[in-house]
């Protein structure tokens, strides 16, 4: 994104009618963050623990092909699952993938 000053109108844009960015992409901090203030994740601004996750959403999916299972994210980030819960209380899928600029996961509702 180009724009010096992001809004959600670029944003809106650039997703689909869930919510997940059509085309990964157009990812970039800024947009995440324009995300997380769309769903209400993050009280002000996306914390440390926030991007944590989110960069290793990022990288597994790049690796994979696909998100990685919860129980990954909690060993590999040292997190536990109760703090994935307060960080990303509308679920891994709809909060952190998202977040991380990364497609709906196929037979996700």
């Amino acid at each position: 994104m180009e724009k010096e000053v992001l809004d959600q109108e670029v944003v809106d844009d650039d997703v689909d009618c869930e919510g997940f960015l059509a085309d990964g992409n157009m990812w970039s901090q800024d947009v995440a963050e324009v995300l997380a203030k769309t769903n209400e994740i993050g009280e002000y601004k996306l914390s440390d623990e926030h991007w944590k996750v989110i960069y290793y959403v990022r990288d597994f999916y790049r690796k994979y092909g696909t998100g990685p299972a919860i129980v990954k994210v909690v060993k590999h980030t040292g997190l536990s699952l109760k703090d994935l819960c307060r960080l990303f209380p509308c679920g891994l899928v709809k909060g952190a993938y998202k977040l991380a600029g990364l497609p709906k996961p196929p037979g996700c509702t």
